[in-house]
């Protein structure tokens, strides 16, 4: 069966996207009815499909890569519709949470862009983010003096007018026809594993802002917490994976966002205090 222009990303909830498929056939197609859907797919039951998307039936693993064979869906979208059944499927909150994280990282993957390396002077000052972030949206031309005494971290309206030619420079950030700033990608990425000198330079530079913040910002505006823990390196593992799962789904928070008017850092950290060849690093 053709997929046409339905897409499985538009859908958190696999049901509906099954029923949405079989809307959009019975549409086209005049005949077209629960039974043969059915068929089509492989069931030999004519009202499994029904029951399945009215609630009535969950899908085991035999039938869902009949479905996901039948729909022609690519490697992709059949990994975010498995996703899908397992988080509308789960028994426990853990497992309700983690795969929520997966849906959220690869529905995101679709709206990253990756900076590409002539890039990388983005991170060369902690607040060229900020900056990206604190003129979208403002028309120009840009008060450089108020957005300078916006920002906590004292940075100079000569520093601001800097960043913001950079930023153009760079392609982050464009001037539409409306005289309004605009960012050309809603988030950017860099891969999760680079060692770039001047992507720790900046990590650095955030660190000492976050320390600063625990006297400068009162408790009810920020939040720190701290956990001390024993783990073995598969654990170790999936502490990080699942951070960067946790940052991804949060980029999600932010695409749907709407009326913003702060600009914040989140910062997540995970590191070893004690001696192990598992996180040895050579810089």
């Amino acid at each position: 069966m053709p997929k046409n222009n339905l897409t499985v990303f538009d859908y958190i909830d696999y049901r509906l996207y099954l029923c949405a498929y079989y809307r959009l056939h019975k549409e086209t197609e005049r005949s077209f009815s629960h039974r043969l859907m059915a068929s089509r797919l492989g069931f030999t039951s004519p009202n499994f499909l029904k029951l399945v998307m009215d609630g009535q039936r969950n899908l085991g693993k035999e039938s869902l890569e009949k479905i996901t064979q039948g729909l022609n869906l690519n490697k992709q979208e059949t990994e975010y519709f498995s996703y899908l059944v397992f988080f509308a499927q789960a028994k426990s909150a853990i497992d309700k949470n983690y795969y929520f994280g997966l849906i959220a990282a690869t529905r995101s993957r679709k709206n990253i862009v990756s900076l590409t390396p002539d890039q990388f002077e983005y991170f060369k000052e902690w607040y060229y983010p900020a900056v990206r972030e604190l003129i979208s949206g403002k028309t120009d031309p840009l008060d450089y003096g108020a957005l300078s005494s916006t920002l906590e971290g004292k940075v100079s309206a000569a520093k601001i007018r800097k960043s913001v030619e950079l930023l153009k420079r760079l392609g982050l950030i464009i001037l539409d026809e409306a005289k309004v700033y605009r960012v050309s990608s809603p988030l950017l990425n860099t891969a999760d594993e680079l060692n770039s000198f001047s992507i720790r330079r900046y990590h650095s530079e955030v660190l000492t802002i976050a320390r600063q913040s625990l006297e400068t910002i009162a408790p009810h505006g920020r939040e720190f917490s701290h956990l001390t823990v024993k783990v073995s390196p598969d654990g170790f593992s999936k502490i990080k994976h699942r951070l960067q799962q946790f940052r991804e789904e949060i980029l999600q928070m932010v695409l749907g966002d709407t009326h913003t008017s702060e600009v914040c850092h989140v910062n997540f950290q995970l590191y070893p205090i004690t001696k192990s060849n598992v996180h040895e690093t050579s810089f």
